[in-house]
């Protein structure tokens, strides 16, 4: 039987990532610093006939996923498909963002991918079969959404694991595991939500007013089916949407373009 390993699966992309996946077939490890949630959303997937295994794991500490990589090891046939998932946010310009914020938006959404790249994809060379490891970006990482408001410090956490994406896929050329980077718009997911599970040691949890259903936004559901979509066909980058990606990476795109016709004008073509 295929395996599959998502963190951030308590809930929205993560959650139903692993609902679609157990559907196919797969045994799904469904990870999660929440884990009562998490167990829950097992739980639930179990009740419809799927394979669905719950696990607690903090993608801000690198000892816990290292646990996740072990244990996924001794639960699964094979590890198939890893989706590094988790991920957090924090509005605010970057001059007024608590450190406290950018240490734990950092830690979750970028050590955390590399910390699962470390533990996990040794394990899938070893397999030498075909896999995918694959990690959770955002439209934040093709370029600067002029919606939504500031998100700064999450927005250079995302401009990152598009690097860690692209050195990964570059380091494991001649293997046979595959790289993707998910880069999802507007979901209605629990990153509206991004203080609900923040650790002690970054300030501690925070509530605040969650988006609802009647905004612009793609069902989770939707999303996922999208993703999988991407991840089937072997992509590296698996979107959730068009124009808006075209929007955000057309901007930069176009700022790229302008400032090297300025720089041949002042050098001429050939430097």
């Amino acid at each position: 039987m295929p395996g599959a390993v998502i963190t951030g699966a308590a809930s929205g992309i993560g959650a139903a990532l692993a609902d679609h996946l157990a559907a196919r077939g797969t045994h799904v490890i469904l990870a999660d610093i929440d884990a009562d949630r998490v167990e829950t959303v097992a739980s639930a997937i179990r009740a419809k006939g799927g394979m669905a295994t719950a696990c607690s794991v903090d993608h801000a500490d690198r000892s816990s996923i290292e646990a996740l990589a072990s244990f996924a090891k001794a639960e699964l046939e094979s590890i198939d498909l890893v989706v590094a998932n988790a991920g957090v946010g924090a509005g605010g310009p970057l001059w007024s963002t608590p450190q406290r914020n950018i240490d734990w938006v950092m830690a979750v959404n970028l050590m955390g991918p590399i910390w699962m790249a470390q533990a996990f994809v040794p394990l899938l060379i070893e397999a030498d079969r075909p896999s995918r490891f694959a990690m959770t970006g955002s439209e934040h990482s093709l370029g600067l959404p002029a919606r939504g408001g500031q998100a700064s410090i999450y927005t250079v956490s995302k401009h990152a694991v598009l690097g860690v994406a692209e050195t990964l896929r570059r380091d494991l050329a001649d293997t046979q595991v595959e790289v993707s980077i998910i880069c999802p718009a507007v979901v209605l997911t629990d990153i509206w939500n991004p203080l609900r599970t923040r650790h002690e040691r970054f300030g501690g949890p925070r509530v605040i007013e969650q988006r609802t259903s009647t905004e612009p936004g793609l069902t989770p559901d939707e999303a996922a089916s999208r993703i999988l979509d991407g991840l089937d066909a072997g992509e590296f980058y698996v979107f959730t949407h068009g124009n808006d990606l075209a929007e955000v990476h057309g901007a930069q795109a176009a700022d790229i373009t302008q400032a090297l016709d300025r720089f041949r004008n002042r050098y001429g073509a050939e430097a």
